[in-house]
């Protein structure tokens, strides 16, 4: 029985171990990144963190946090009218990642556009240790345009 038991204790070391190593590589997406405007070619920060077992980024800085006139820019182009006095520099731009530990990827999510308004399907994985390649799609990711995100901590 002693035998028994102990083997039964180390298996579940070992399913307590796996799923350890598969939080901590889930997590290697949190951060800060730097992304380049498709469009303006304007620099913003964005966070990304935990948000119970899935993942979100929001913009945290924006390098023309203001208008021309000096009022401060806003999420006009949300298609939720509730959401256009959101300032720009606080928009969720991605919401509900969850972690593919086969794929070494992150799915499931979307990712905002706040220049059009549009929301598109998303999936992230690591380019190497520092770039994180975020591609929105719309239904496959073979329709769809890769980003590339530097980490800045």
């Amino acid at each position: 029985m002693g035998r028994f038991l102990r083997s039964l204790v180390l298996m579940a070391l070992l399913v307590l171990a796996g799923v350890s190593a598969s939080a901590q590589d889930a997590d290697r997406i949190l951060g800060v990144y730097k992304v380049v405007g498709e469009t303006t070619g304007e620099l913003s920060h964005v966070r990304i963190y935990r948000n119970g077992d899935k993942y979100d980024g929001r913009i945290i800085w924006l390098e023309h946090p203001n208008n021309a006139d000096g009022t401060k820019r806003l999420d006009a182009m949300n298609p939720d009218p509730a959401l256009r006095a959101l300032p720009a520099d606080e928009i969720l731009i991605l919401d509900g990642l969850h972690y593919d530990a086969k794929k070494e990827q992150w799915i499931g999510g979307t990712i905002y556009n706040p220049v059009d308004g549009k929301v598109y399907d998303v999936l992230a994985e690591f380019e190497n240790d520092e770039v994180l390649r975020v591609r929105g799609y719309v239904g496959s990711p073979m329709f769809g345009k890769t980003y590339l995100w530097d980490r800045l901590e």
